[in-house]
């Protein structure tokens, strides 16, 4: 029987999501740009990350029972239109709460497109590689929103944030035309293959496992908290308005942040495969708290780049906490991949709000404490229920 880490087309479903996160991926750099082109605050900033991740609740639990009702190829379709739709309706945008629409429009784009990969990296492929196929999927999302960073901000820099949204529009329908025709096909396939055999239910006590289970949620909650937050509004925010650093500038301390997390993701899988996702998840979540600690007080681009790399590097076990999981309930599919977006959409929900509100209530000291204080929690909790188990 063949075993490939390769089956079921995921090369070109990598392809894909390198693509549509390249589009996805021009937003943050901008942030400061837009604010001062359409003459709004810290706390309206964070707004837009929230308005990005409540459309994202609201549409992680549907979209994955409809993608197991009606086929993976309708609900993906819908999501990069949503894409597209979003990225034009930021093109145009006049105001502010017109841009909030666009960011919510975008939200269920990646809503959408977020289970149906999580779906498909755990119902396809080996089961003993899985850590590996999925670490490789999120190496394709990093590596593309390492471009759009550079590219975001370098068109955002020359002609104006207007004009990055429109390059991201027009990848979007190159995406959603190869989807369609080339790789959406091949996915179907692989998830409407027999089911691979998977580990048996735990048998440990109910009370044992609800620890477990609510140490693992808390760990997807802390992880798209310091992303939400830190990546997407503090970091970003910090350069433009602390360093006065150009939205090119920023756009590139980012992309070179994100290939450092690129780089580490593949030797995470494989580490997590070889020697437990216990164990790696454990470094991942100290870099992301030891930068959010530190991005206030670094001072100067080396010290803001070296921060900014500490957290995305902290995001390479990003994919671990679903596949422990999976291991907890036996199983992990619509309903279950449904809730676990539901997590970590509230983080991104509420992280952007809160580090804006911060921002400017008490400074970008405060703003990164709130970020380390919720990935601390999440450490305390997992120690006491994950991470003195092995495997």
């Amino acid at each position: 029987m063949k075993s490939s880490l390769w089956e079921g087309g995921l090369a070109w479903f990598l392809f894909l999501y390198f693509l549509l996160n390249i589009g996805l991926g021009v937003f943050p750099p901008l942030l400061p740009q837009i604010m001062e082109s359409l003459g709004f605050g810290f706390a309206a900033a964070g707004l837009l990350g929230t308005a990005f991740g409540l459309a994202r609740f609201a549409v992680a639990l549907p979209a994955a029972l409809l993608a197991e009702r009606i086929g993976f190829t309708r609900v993906l379709q819908a999501g990069i239109a949503f894409f597209a739709a979003g990225s034009v309706l930021s093109a145009v945008a006049p105001s502010l709460p017109v841009l909030l629409a666009a960011r919510a429009c975008l939200g269920l784009g990646s809503g959408i497109n977020n289970i149906i990969s999580v779906l498909y990296l755990l119902q396809s492929g080996p089961v003993a590689q899985r850590n590996r196929r999925a670490n490789l999927c999120e190496l394709s999302v990093i590596a593309g929103m390492a471009v759009s960073s550079e590219l975001g901000g370098f068109v955002g820099g020359r002609w104006g944030w207007r004009e990055s949204f429109w390059l991201a529009a027009a990848l979007f329908m190159a995406a959603w035309l190869l989807a369609t025709y080339h790789v959406l096909p091949l996915v179907e396939q692989a998830t409407c293959a027999p089911a691979l055999p998977e580990r048996p239910p735990s048998r440990r006590a109910p009370s044992r496992l609800s620890a477990a289970i609510l140490a693992i949620y808390l760990l997807m909650f802390a992880q798209a908290f310091a992303w939400g937050g830190g990546i997407n509004t503090l970091l970003p925010l910090y350069g433009g308005t602390a360093l006065g650093l150009s939205t090119e500038r920023i756009g590139r301390i980012m992309a070179i942040a994100f290939w450092v997390e690129v780089c580490l993701l593949f030797p995470v899988g494989w580490a997590a495969d070889l020697w437990g996702k216990r164990r790696v998840l454990l470094p991942g979540f100290s870099a992301m708290l030891a930068g959010s600690v530190l991005l206030p007080v670094a001072g100067g681009l080396w010290g803001y780049g070296f921060t900014f790399a500490l957290v995305t590097s902290g995001m390479s076990v990003w994919m671990l906490s679903p596949a422990l999981m999976q291991e907890e309930l036996g199983d992990f599919r619509g309903r279950s991949a449904g809730f676990y977006r539901l997590v970590t959409d509230l983080a991104f929900i509420l992280s952007p709000a809160i580090v804006g509100w911060l921002i400017g209530a008490w400074g970008f000291t405060a703003a990164g404490l709130s970020i380390a204080t919720v990935v601390a929690a999440a450490l305390a909790l997992a120690g006491l229920s994950l991470f003195r188990k092995n495997g």
